[in-house]
């Protein structure tokens, strides 16, 4: 099948858009391997990012990529674009689901000065910007009919016309579709152009959800700790064994962007150098299998005391005689409590 696919592209490729220079990709499946925003040691995973250089390779090739919300079609798209002859060309993307038809048809072909009401200037549509570059339409399953006719003629012919205009204009984009949605099913209930699928069918890449491909959560920690530690200044070195732990049991409905969610939330809470399981803001719905394991986190009186005296602070702003109202407890007793904890007032 991969050999089909690859001598299918390649017959597809013109001489203009070999690429001498493009970064090669390491498939041993021992090493971590890394395309763009993507990095993984999973098995089915390096499949898709060879199919995925593959396609970047034959720049007129429209590429689907499948998959749950989350996962990283985004991530997956733009690399394609960044190893692709079209790389020194614009990568444009939008969000096909959150924006209604007739926006949506201004969105992607631009309009005339005076086509509509605030129409007053012309305006380039998605795909006149992306002309020689990659042009990512995301969500691409939750478009109406009368869209995706519209979108059939541009990615076939490469023309299309600005609303309220009449000349023909030329975009020479190369297309990258993306859904979380069945598209096979849709088209089988007559939901989406049977021509459609087909022409932005010609490589199709399925993405894993997370809970597939858990040992690629680590990799993910990793990236994502030195991303926020540069972006908000945090020092975080990781996350704890206990808490690794269960970030390896949850199943991750919302995929990596939960992952990065959770962890990004954890981080900037985090009193310490590693982030455990009260710096997170999911619930882990299992229980603890031993004593032993439980023993591995802080379930303490005073831990708990200390924590709660420190939230109250946070929300009295630091003033002390709202701390002391809220706790019911004098001012000698916040003192002391403060003098026990070693607990940092905050400033109000």
């Amino acid at each position: 099948m991969h050999f089909f696919l690859t001598w299918y592209i390649l017959t597809r490729m013109k001489s203009r858009n070999s690429v001498k220079d493009a970064p090669r990709i390491s498939y041993d499946p021992s090493e971590v391997v890394r395309f763009g925003g993507i990095v993984t040691r999973n098995p089915r995973m390096i499949a898709c990012i060879h199919t995925a250089e593959v396609a970047a390779r034959a720049s007129d090739i429209t590429v689907l990529i499948l998959g749950e919300n989350g996962v990283g079609k985004d991530m997956m798209a733009e690399a394609i674009h960044r190893i692709s002859p079209r790389k020194q060309g614009p990568y444009i993307g939008i969000n096909c689901s959150a924006l209604s038809e007739t926006l949506l048809e201004s969105e992607l072909f631009g309009h005339e000065k005076g086509a509509f009401t605030s129409a007053d200037r012309r305006r380039k549509g998605k795909f006149e910007l992306a002309n020689e570059g990659t042009l990512f339409l995301d969500e691409i399953g939750d478009m109406s009919s009368a869209a995706q006719a519209k979108i059939l003629r541009a990615v076939e012919h490469h023309v299309f016309e600005r609303i309220g205009g009449e000349a023909q204009v030329q975009s020479n984009a190369r297309i990258i579709a993306a859904t979380n949605k069945n598209l096979a099913e849709l088209v089988n209930l007559g939901k989406f152009r049977e021509d459609l699928y087909y022409r932005l069918n010609e490589v199709c890449i399925e993405v894993p959800p997370l809970r597939e491909r858990k040992e690629d959560i680590p990799l993910f920690i990793d990236e994502f700790v030195k991303e926020i530690n540069s972006e908000f200044g945090k020092k975080i070195k990781g996350v704890s064994d206990v808490t690794m732990k269960y970030l390896m049991r949850h199943e991750w409905p919302g995929n990596v962007r939960e992952l990065k969610s959770v962890i990004k939330r954890g981080m900037l809470v985090a009193k310490g150098d590693s982030l455990w399981l009260e710096d997170l803001s999911f619930q882990v719905e299992l229980a603890v299998d031993t004593v032993e394991e439980a023993a591995m986190r802080d379930f303490s009186l005073k831990t708990a005391e200390r924590n709660h005296i420190v939230r109250v602070l946070q929300i009295s702003r630091g003033i002390k005689k709202q701390a002391c109202t809220l706790l019911k407890i004098s001012r000698s007793t916040l003192d002391k409590k403060l003098d026990e904890y070693k607990i940092d007032m905050p400033k109000e």
